[in-house]
């Protein structure tokens, strides 16, 4: 047994028994009841799980409870990180029986790393291979930790994520891949923007929050190369700039349509049409078409021009 925290309760945690809806693969894409499971480190305090919890709930009041997923909450202690591995490793494997359950443990991305290195990041588990099909965010306590503002934001830009990758239905990569562009522009670019837009909109949040974001991000500008586009650019070390200017991206595509448009009409279209149809079909012109004019028009306005787009 190992010692973690659940849903909030500190507990000598017995591992249960995982109940995997038959349902599962044909109700991938529509909104559920079940909210999130919740497991944290022995070493993360009661505090850490509520805020993530908190942001949360507000993400999915506002783009839909999408499921099955678990938040895994990582500390600073390496030897309690390891405990929440195999617990982690357990799970999987009574979730997906064909799990190997070794090759788990031995995963280079595990929570040992978060808690040396911090960040935040999902994992969609959706294949050929897995009988489960699922949404695993993890959340570190620094880069940032819950001390800190941006947590907020990001606990929001993880869940956008489940958000776009609940609206791709097939278990195929390449298909996958196909309408999530690969590259970060698009997909890291919306659930930036869409983060910072909904945590600008909540109570006691500064009136220039989006602004003031918005603006550091438009730093990445003097990084482009001469005639480079944000699609061409991968992740690695140059990859906050996609990161930065496909937020702008976002913002101006949602400009030149709606946030409905783009929200709603692009993601229940995308399964169906695939990116480029669905692209055009809501956004009113190809995503070549935005990129260019993005490149050669919007982002040499003045700073105010752009900022003047922002809602």
């Amino acid at each position: 047994m190992d010692r973690v925290t659940a849903f909030g309760l500190v507990a000598v945690f017995l591992l249960p028994a995982v109940v995997v809806a038959k349902g599962n693969a044909q109700n991938w894409g529509k909104p559920v009841r079940k909210k999130a499971e919740f497991y944290a480190a022995s070493d993360v305090p009661q505090s850490h799980i509520a805020l993530t919890k908190k942001w949360y709930e507000i993400a999915a009041k506002e783009w839909g409870n999408f499921g099955p997923l678990e938040f895994w909450i990582v500390g600073s202690d390496v030897e309690a990180a390891k405990q929440l591995d195999s617990l982690y490793c357990r799970i999987r494997k009574q979730k997906d029986p064909k799990l190997d359950e070794e090759g788990c443990r031995k995963r280079s991305h595990n929570f040992q790393r978060y808690a040396k290195e911090g960040n935040a990041g999902l994992n969609t588990q959706r294949n050929e291979h897995s009988e489960w099909s699922g949404f695993i965010v993890t959340m570190a306590s620094k880069n940032p930790g819950p001390q800190e503002e941006d947590y907020k934001s990001v606990t929001l830009h993880e869940y956008f994520h489940v958000y776009q990758h609940a609206h791709i239905f097939s278990r195929q990569q390449a298909e996958r891949e196909s309408r999530t562009q690969k590259n970060p522009w698009w997909m890291e670019g919306g659930a930036e923007y869409m983060a910072q837009l909904l945590y600008s909109r909540q109570p006691n949040v500064s009136d220039n929050h989006l602004r003031d974001k918005m603006m550091h991000k438009l730093r990445s500008i003097e990084e482009l190369e001469k005639g480079e586009s944000i699609r061409d650019i991968p992740y690695g070390r140059r990859g906050h700039i996609a990161y930065d200017l496909g937020a702008w991206f976002v913002a101006y595509v949602i400009h030149k349509s709606s946030e409905e448009a783009f929200r709603i009409g692009f993601f229940k279209d995308l399964n169906e049409l695939g990116f480029e149809d669905a692209f055009e079909k809501n956004l009113g012109a190809s995503s070549r078409q935005r990129l260019q004019e993005f490149h050669e028009e919007f982002l040499r306005r003045s700073m105010q021009e752009k900022l003047d787009i922002l809602p």
